[in-house]
């Protein structure tokens, strides 16, 4: 059977897409299980719904997952029917772009709260950015409803609807990446600021790996994986295909269509550190309790342990309010 140059283009585009999320969901299950691990067995409310939102991003990644994997297998039989388009060509296409909005969603909720919760607990840290999270989610949602359309009239959605959708796809990336700039430099900002004014306070000795543990827990809890996801994006929009913009093609659809597990892996990261963090702090604490009662002689350690402590639950007695990210996991 010969293959029109339009079929292999769809082969090759499908086979690096399936490669390439197949590298990064394998990245991302190892992340998942440690996230489910660090809260598993804790009653408080704000990890039982921190892993409620890992385990529902985590199937909707993999429901995105295997979308993707059918339109490779879907491509390799070198079919360009109608009836392929309307038993699994859209279906796949509209189910791995629905997918993708919701792990937006999910995933930039989830820094929405952190901003707010980072910002003392502003009002304009919520409304802002939830504002802009659910525009947004709303925005694409209108893109992939549209597929739908090939059921009605087929005609006008492959000349001119296909077009329309592809451009809001487009403007879909800049304003996530607009939001997501917003929040990720937000929490950076706050983290290390925070963190500059207690540096007096600390030994020198202590000072650089205070900084560096500070530097990674701004570095996940401000999703820079994201962040970096979101401009490769935008990169591969403006990617030249024969002199034109890509516009959700080559490889602007590969990267739209690996973009999701970015979220996933940005989300799993905040809940295990979350996770993590309340169990270094319950360690810490039983260790103070037993330290206290040590002898004179036990002195030394003691400062030696509270030096530990303060390295990795460092937070800013100048903010109280801050202090709460670390004291406190606040509800997702």
């Amino acid at each position: 059977m010969t293959m029109s140059a339009e079929t292999l283009q769809n082969l090759n585009i499908a086979a690096i897409t399936l490669a390439s999320l197949s590298g990064l969901f394998g990245v991302y299950f190892v992340l998942f299980v440690i996230a489910i691990w660090s809260t598993y067995q804790k009653d408080n409310v704000s990890s039982k719904r921190l892993r409620w939102v890992t385990v529902a991003l985590f199937v909707d990644l993999l429901i995105h997952f295997i979308s993707r994997s059918l339109q490779f297998s879907r491509a390799r039989l070198q079919r360009d029917t109608d009836e392929e388009m309307r038993k699994w060509s859209i279906p796949l296409t509209f189910l791995g772009n629905i997918t993708t909005t919701f792990a937006g969603l999910l995933s930039d909720g989830t820094l929405a709260w952190r901003f707010y919760i980072i910002w003392c607990r502003k009002k304009w840290a919520l409304y802002i950015p939830a504002c802009a999270v659910i525009l947004n989610a709303l925005l694409c949602w209108s893109a992939d409803f549209q597929h739908l359309s090939y059921y009605h009239n087929s005609e006008f959605y492959e000349n001119t609807l296909l077009l329309v959708t592809t451009d809001i796809a487009v403007v879909w990336g800049w304003s996530m990446f607009v939001t997501n700039s917003m929040m990720t430099g937000g929490i950076i900002y706050k983290i290390m600021s925070s963190h500059q004014r207690t540096l007096p306070t600390v030994r020198r000795g202590s000072a650089r790996v205070n900084t560096y543990v500070t530097a990674l827990r701004a570095i996940i809890e401000s999703a820079l994986v994201t962040w970096i996801g979101i401009l490769l994006c935008e990169i591969g929009f403006l990617g030249p295909t024969h002199g034109h913009i890509t516009n959700n093609l080559n490889m602007g659809y590969v990267i739209i269509s690996i973009i999701p597990v970015f979220f996933g892996i940005s989300q799993s990261l905040i809940t295990a550190r979350l996770g993590l963090a309340r169990e270094v702090r319950d360690i810490d604490a039983s260790g103070a309790s037993y330290l206290s009662q040590s002898a004179t002689h036990l002195q030394g350690k003691a400062q030696t342990f509270a030096v530990f402590a303060n390295v990795t639950t460092h937070t800013d007695a100048q903010e109280a309010k801050v202090e709460e990210v670390d004291a406190k996991i606040e509800p997702v």
